[in-house]
């Protein structure tokens, strides 16, 4: 005979039966409400911080803005992002920043083109088939900004020398404040560009073939940005004793190949001024061409020639540089060793 199960067992089994169901949910109902608070305040802070540009005169526009990211992002879209500054002004298509809500210091960000900043004089407009960046800030402000684009294209017009373009496969991009030299306002850029197209630089130089850059350099009294025009911006950091400091730039374009260190500022006259350390093979007809074909000229395109034809029996070997005298930029004009070359004169930059 058949014993009957007593019936507060029963209820007991069935309690912790579901248990973890209804904690789930009750779970899965707070998340969403921390969530839905958490979308309320980051709206609210980006009211806030829009609000406090304004007062220092940066005013931006966040067009058509929409928070989503449902249950564990933050999304910022705007259909369109735009500043204005002073005489300056940018804009970029639809814009989309991402952080996670558990690293809310950490913001993924894609734009879309096309990009066009102008101060009313020179104006600059591109495009790019994908365009992302990611910031990493701290309560003290940013610690580093990382940006990549594949297939960049860059129009610069309104320049006294003329319009300048340039495009490339991939285009990178680091900046960050630089820790040891906090008391200069110093921040550090390292960029490269692969496969770039610059006329300019075909024309000088000479041969089509894409060039690859990089460069790695320091530029003190870097404090931000104040709303002038270009030549406005420029004069303050002049005026401020800013300098630019490169650790590397570097341009291989074929077999022609050069590196340069050294440090570059503005003279009172606007002109570039400094000191290069330069190292470079095959740019033997550059310097004949800017010299007329001068004896200096001649001598010193013969030592920028030298690495390719050493390499002549292996052509897929790596040129080999040769070390060149100091590059001097002084008083508008150019100098390297003890030939001033005589074709080029240094202009003002505003």
């Amino acid at each position: 005979m058949d014993q009957a199960v007593p019936t507060g067992n029963l209820r007991r089994s069935r309690f912790w039966l579901y248990t973890p169901f209804v904690l789930l949910l009750l779970l899965a109902i707070a998340w969403s409400v921390a969530w839905f608070v958490i979308r309320n305040r980051t709206a609210e802070a980006l009211d806030g911080w829009m609000a406090a540009e304004a007062r220092a005169g940066r005013d931006w526009t966040c067009a058509d803005r929409t928070i989503a990211g449902y249950p564990f992002r933050i999304e910022v879209i705007c259909n369109a992002l735009d500043l204005k500054r002073g005489a300056v002004t940018a804009s970029f298509g639809r814009t989309e920043a991402v952080a996670q809500v558990y690293q809310p210091r950490r913001i993924i960000t894609e734009a879309a083109g096309p990009l066009k900043v102008t101060d009313g004089t020179v104006t600059v407009q591109g495009s790019w088939d994908l365009l992302q960046a990611s910031i990493n800030a701290s309560p003290s402000g940013l610690q580093r900004l990382s940006l990549t684009a594949t297939a960049p294209k860059v129009t610069v017009t309104g320049l006294p020398a003329g319009e300048l373009t340039g495009s490339g496969k991939r285009l990178e991009l680091h900046v960050r404040p630089n820790p040891s030299r906090r008391a200069e306002l110093a921040g550090d850029v390292a960029a490269s560009v692969t496969e770039a197209s610059i006329p300019l630089l075909d024309a000088l130089i000479g041969g089509a073939e894409p060039t690859n850059l990089n460069a790695d350099v320091t530029v003190t009294q870097a404090d931000g940005f104040k709303g002038g025009t270009i030549a406005e911006e420029l004069e303050l950091w002049r005026q401020a004793g800013g300098r630019l400091d490169i650790l590397m730039l570097s341009a291989a374009k074929g077999t022609r190949q050069i590196e340069t260190k050294g440090e570059l500022r503005l003279d009172e006259q606007h002109r570039p001024a400094g000191q290069l350390n330069v190292a470079a093979a095959g740019l033997d007809g550059l310097l004949g061409n800017l010299t007329g074909g001068r004896l200096g000229g001649n001598l010193l395109g013969m030592l920028l020639g030298q690495g390719p034809r050493a390499n002549a029996a292996q052509p897929n070997a790596k040129p080999q540089l040769a070390s060149l005298p100091p590059l001097r930029l002084e008083n508008g004009f150019l100098a390297m060793g003890p030939f001033v070359i005589p074709n080029v004169k240094l202009q003002p930059l505003y």
